[in-house]
């Protein structure tokens, strides 16, 4: 056998061993990265909030979201130990979890926001009389409500694509597998 045939043989074997030994709970984590506490620089992505929104789904229907009916990520506040070693099983750091969980609450509230405040202004296409008049001023309150938010429009784009399945998931009403 010749010297490159032999290391790729080695190679193979190496990586059929990794595979071999890795539970297959984890094999599918290969290349995640949550298990880093949070960053201000982070941009959500569509894998994230995938892998999110599936840990999520699993952490509503276990008696681990009764245990923790809220979590606030103030310094004084503690996570559970039961908690933390059931996220770091499924491959989440819990203050990257909580963090995950309060930014897509606040980016679907925007995104409904947004949704009502479009649809709104559709409907004042056809309204006239004193009911345009109130819907004007609706309009104008929630565009000032919407100009004093903060968020990344390049977030807000990604959950406003699947709004619905996200408000489902993050309120137990719906199941992923």
């Amino acid at each position: 056998m010749t010297r490159k045939k032999i290391l790729i043989l080695c190679a193979a074997l190496v990586f059929l061993g990794v595979i071999l030994t890795t539970p297959l709970s984890n094999i599918a984590r290969f290349g995640a990265n949550y298990d880093t506490p949070p960053s201000p620089e982070d941009v959500l992505s569509v894998k994230e909030i995938n892998a999110f929104l599936s840990v999520w789904s699993d952490f509503m229907q276990k008696d681990l979201s009764k245990s923790m009916a809220q979590v606030s990520l103030r310094q004084d506040s503690e996570i559970p130990a039961q908690v933390r070693r059931w996220l770091e099983a499924n491959g989440w750091n819990a203050e990257r979890f909580f963090s995950m969980e309060q930014r897509l609450k606040e980016l679907a509230t925007i995104a409904t926001l947004q949704n009502n405040l479009e649809d709104n202004r559709g409907l004042l296409k056809t309204m006239s009389g004193a009911g345009a008049d109130n819907l004007k001023n609706i309009i104008a309150s929630q565009e000032k409500q919407f100009k004093s938010l903060s968020y990344n429009p390049e977030e807000l784009a990604l959950v406003r694509a699947n709004l619905y399945q996200i408000e489902q998931v993050l309120s137990g009403k719906a199941v992923l597998e």
